[in-house]
């Protein structure tokens, strides 16, 4: 008798702990529990804020009152501006939370940081965590953990001195998240060479000053040689691009030259993905070399036995402007798509709103050759704005020229915000929201987008937002229809 009620007792527990937390406890549940008891474990649907850990998804908690959301706190002075310290350094102060600096910091770093020092609220879901702090909730997570560092500054690469010039890189062991591009900085002295070398990438080429020579080959043995430029007396500069395995060589001409190269793989230091002409020769048995290019291996005894990476050159080359007198003559005739993109003769897309433009460069619109590599130069006047938008593809990031700010979304209720000034590299992974503010009220904002991708793609926030329908938007944003009407149905691109 007592195990027969003891059975029932657990029986009538489980229904019990059905009906609490399930939302299927009907009468035929219940039976079913009553009748096989502790026989069978009830699934359990509790409550999302009972987890030992906290869920990413994005579904609301269907438990809580939808006005437990109050709206977001955007009264001044904070709207999630750049944190003022005016003369003084910057310390890790905002809005009555966190304190001074007690030991030293490198308050030179902090000042071109400041939203490293002093985030904006947005950045760690703030609103969100001080809510559910109001009702008693538990905290939010903070956002900024879950955003990784997505900035590289090539002022903290290491710079390899050559005769001839230097080099610096960011790759992936510099900036984990940029899986799809590796960069670099090369500098070439006064008609030094970059030595004839191959890639198993593709290699894209921004001319940041000075003027150079490249030679290459494709892969029928048709030649190539074209002159390229910076931004000479204000004119917009070249891009070239060759695809993986064209081998290929850089020459500087005049006063030098100074370029920023991209590669289509974050990995770019790993074996196996560089490949030098001389140090092939010298790993390669003497009399094979010189049997395969029918001279005598007396001829070879000066073959560099560690690759130079950079050359002087022995005689001057001719002048910018004069590449054809060095041109080889080939019995398989030239490239047909040329290698080298002249962004001065592109004309400017001018934002339809004012506030700058933008030049794109991709193998399915202007420049073909470049398939694995699509690009815009963008210029932003001052206290304009890259519009709120996404991408498809990673999008890698880099500033020529001013100072910038932007905000990566990864969704999640998360996010970072980041300060930008000239040199500065960074990654805005696929699909993460972001947008570009120049944070100067005189000077122009000037960077590269960069994207392992055959064509430009992005999505703009506003149009979408302008053509969908206006209830549906008004009703999210809780803001009055003749708001929605509007915004812009064009893609902004750049708003003043």
């Amino acid at each position: 008798m007592l195990g027969r009620l003891s059975h029932l007792l657990l029986a009538a527990l489980a229904v019990v702990s059905v009906i609490a937390s399930s939302p299927s406890a009907d009468d035929e549940l219940r039976a079913f529990f009553a009748r096989e008891g502790a026989a069978v474990k009830p699934l359990n649907f509790g409550r999302r804020s009972a987890a030992s850990s906290q869920t990413r998804h994005l579904r609301p908690n269907y438990d809580e009152p939808v006005t437990r959301r109050s709206k977001r706190d955007i009264t001044p002075p904070d709207v999630g501006q750049v944190a003022d310290f005016g003369s003084q350094d910057p310390q890790p102060i905002r809005n009555g939370n966190g304190d001074t600096y007690l030991a030293n910091s490198n308050h030179q770093i902090d000042a071109q940081n400041p939203d490293n020092v002093a985030a904006p609220p947005t950045d760690a879901g703030g609103h969100i965590a001080n809510t559910d702090a109001e009702y008693g909730l538990p905290l939010t997570p903070s956002g900024t953990g879950t955003v990784p560092n997505l900035k590289w500054s090539m002022s903290l690469s290491h710079t390899r001195l050559l005769k001839g010039g230097w080099v610096r890189e960011q790759t992936i062991t510099d900036l984990p998240p940029s899986k799809d591009i590796a960069a670099a900085e090369l500098r070439l002295s006064p008609n030094a060479y970059r030595e004839l070398h191959w890639h198993r990438v593709a290699e894209w080429g921004y001319i940041l000053n000075g003027t150079g020579r490249i030679s290459a080959i494709d892969d029928s043995g048709r030649s190539y040689i074209s002159d390229i430029k910076g931004p000479l007396n204000g004119t917009d500069p070249d891009i070239y691009y060759f695809p993986p395995g064209v081998p290929h060589s850089i020459q500087a001409l005049d006063q030098g030259l100074e370029i920023l190269l991209i590669f289509t793989d974050g990995n770019f230091d790993a074996s196996g993905t560089t490949f030098m002409l001389s140090d092939w020769l010298a790993h390669t048995p003497l009399e094979v070399v010189a049997q395969n290019l029918g001279v005598n291996t007396s001829v070879l005894s000066g073959i560099p036995q560690k690759d130079p990476y950079i050359l002087e050159s022995t005689v001057a080359p001719p002048p910018f402007g004069h590449s054809g007198d060095q041109a080889v003559s080939d019995p398989n005739g030239n490239v047909p798509s040329p290698f080298v993109f002249h962004l001065d003769q592109q004309e400017k897309k001018v934002a339809p709103g004012g506030g700058g433009w933008v030049k794109i460069q991709d193998s399915a619109t202007n420049f073909p050759i470049s398939t694995l590599l699509a690009s815009a130069l963008v210029f932003v006047e001052p206290n304009g704005l890259r519009e709120l938008h996404w991408h498809t593809n990673d999008e890698w990031f880099y500033v020529i020229s001013g100072h910038g700010r932007a905000t990566a979304f990864p969704g999640g209720s998360s996010a970072r915000t980041f300060d930008f000034q000239p040199g500065d590299t960074a990654v805005f992974p696929v699909s993460y929201g972001h947008y570009v503010k120049n944070l100067s009220p005189t000077e122009p904002l000037i960077f590269l987008e960069l994207f392992k991708a055959s064509k430009f793609v992005d999505f703009s926030a506003t149009q979408w937002l302008a053509l969908t329908p206006r209830q549906v938007v008004a009703d999210l944003l809780k803001v009055p229809t003749s708001v929605v009407e509007g915004f812009a149905k064009e893609k902004q691109i750049i708003v003043s």
